[in-house]
């Protein structure tokens, strides 16, 4: 994870490109829901491997076939 600072500073830099402009008065809640975000997203990407996701693959028959 990175640190505080660098985590704000990413945060700022994607909302400048998506051209979201967060107010100063929710700027700091924002922030704390985005690093939570970003924790989750490494606890998830870290855990599993593709391989463990089960794939559902639906057979339908060919229209050649009816």
């Amino acid at each position: 994870m990175p640190s505080p600072d660098e985590l704000a500073a990413e945060f700022d830099i994607l909302m400048r490109r998506a051209g979201i402009t967060v107010p100063v008065e929710r700027r700091a809640t924002v922030l704390a829901s985005y690093a939570d975000l970003c924790e989750q997203i490494a606890l998830l990407h870290n855990r599993y491997a593709h391989t463990d996701e089960p794939a559902n693959i639906f057979r339908l028959p060919s229209p050649e076939a009816s």
